[in-house]
């Protein structure tokens, strides 16, 4: 699709952060159940190919083996077919997602398989602490996924076998982690360095944990029906768009050739002024100064979400409507304000981790406006019950805008405080 500056691919990468307990497997198994359902069918027709190919190559082969016959052999085949030569192709794996994340086993999945695939997992941490991240591979790994995210060629050599180099390939990434393993890869200078991070959208969403109860409230009811709802209508789209015919170039059985997508005046029009916004937020002391990286590409991402939101509404649009540019706008300033959340500006620490935490803990397990110290020494979670720690965990909040310090007396939690906050909650969407 059309950019500022380029044409890019529309893939996404996403991490999402969440603690052991948060139902990450649930949420990847609702998210991805169309796409499986598929998957396994395509999956039982592909064995069945396979098995015809199978044959087809031992019949291939018997028809090759030249007869002696006085002084010339007889070939078994039509000379005049030029393809009589030639052995019949295997079957490509035709399934959509994949769990071997390594980029090995990413490009033996492209050149066997259908061109446009994705890696998508809630054991994220066996991708970050496995093989492909150990030290002598990570920056080939990192190296590798960003040169598909950016749509170029991605090449393989080994003394054992011939050079490839794939093309026209497409691949989204979402991977679920935890806070350890999220405070590790974000701390990576060599991922940071390389750019792959600067090209993830990255989630943190409040926990859950502990306000799950399962009630008769009419308003919690109708919020699960309207949610399954919502959720039967999205599994059947996403069935419709996975059984589109993929626009694969003439000359190729398996290289992508997607039409280009282009910007509507208006859309442009609005992607200019988001670009300004974000690059001088990235100057010398502004907000994004320590992820410069990330908000360079922000544009980018942001014109990404809405031609995926557009072709999610209608798979022949052909340019990038004004409201589908806002759309990918507004979640594109919510992925960069999560950034800098999540990150700390660049520089994530353990104290993060347990702001983070406390932060949580306060906004849904608290249920009043204000909150003192010492009702946080009390009540918070355990290991953040040291005064010191608390201090700090506090003043980053209040870095953040999640605590406000007031002024005057206020009774909490029956006592009299004249140290206390209040607590900002995110506004509840309907």
């Amino acid at each position: 699709m059309e950019t500022l500056h380029l044409h890019v691919p529309l893939s996404l990468f996403a991490l999402t952060i969440a603690q052991s307990g948060e139902r990450k497997s649930a949420c990847d198994a609702l998210a991805t159940a169309a796409i499986k359902k598929v998957d396994q069918e395509r999956e039982r027709q592909y064995r069945l190919n396979r098995q015809v190919f199978e044959a087809d190559f031992l019949a291939f082969q018997k028809g090759q083996r030249r007869k002696p016959n006085k002084d010339f052999d007889v070939i078994e085949g039509d000379p005049r077919d030029p393809k009589a030569d030639l052995a019949p192709e295997p079957p490509l794996v035709p399934t959509l997602l994949i769990n071997d994340a390594t980029i090995e086993g990413l490009h033996r999945r492209l050149e066997t398989g259908t061109p446009s695939v994705a890696v998508m997992t809630d054991e994220g941490g066996q991708f970050f602490g496995g093989h492909s991240m150990k030290r002598d591979n990570a920056l080939k790994t990192a190296a590798g996924f960003s040169k598909l995210w950016d749509g170029s060629s991605i090449s393989k050599s080994r003394a054992s076998s011939e050079p490839s180099v794939l093309q026209g390939k497409r691949v989204s990434l979402h991977l679920m982690i935890q806070p350890g393993v999220a405070q590790t890869v974000v701390g990576d200078p060599m991922m940071k360095d390389q750019g792959f991070l600067s090209r993830i959208l990255m989630a943190w969403p409040d926990s859950k944990i502990g306000s799950r109860q399962i009630t008769k409230d009419p308003a919690r009811i109708a919020k699960e029906i309207k949610a399954r709802a919502m959720l039967e209508a999205f599994d059947a789209r996403i069935t419709e768009l996975v059984h589109l015919d993929l626009p694969i170039h003439p000359d190729t059985s398996a290289d992508l050739d997607p039409r280009q997508m282009k910007l509507s005046d208006p859309a442009r029009e609005l992607l200019v002024k988001f670009y300004n916004r974000v690059e001088h937020a990235s100057n010398k002391g502004e907000a994004f100064e320590y992820m410069t990286g990330f908000a360079a590409k922000a544009p980018e991402m942001a014109a990404r979400i809405a031609g995926v939101q557009s072709l999610f509404a209608d798979e022949h649009a052909t340019e990038i409507t004004e409201g589908m540019m806002a759309n990918g706008i507004a979640m594109m300033e919510w992925y960069l304000s999560e950034m800098l959340r999540v990150t700390d500006t660049g520089r994530p620490s353990e104290e993060l981790c347990a702001a983070e935490e406390l932060r949580q803990w306060v906004v849904n397990r608290w249920g009043e406006e204000f909150i003192d110290k010492r009702t946080m020494m009390k009540n918070g979670p355990g290991h953040l019950r040291d005064g010191n720690t608390l201090h700090v965990c506090i003043k980053k909040l209040e870095e953040h805008g999640w605590l406000v310090r007031e002024t005057g007396v206020q009774v909490i939690n029956g006592a009299n405080s004249r140290t206390y906050w209040r607590i900002v909650r995110p506004r509840k969407v309907a």
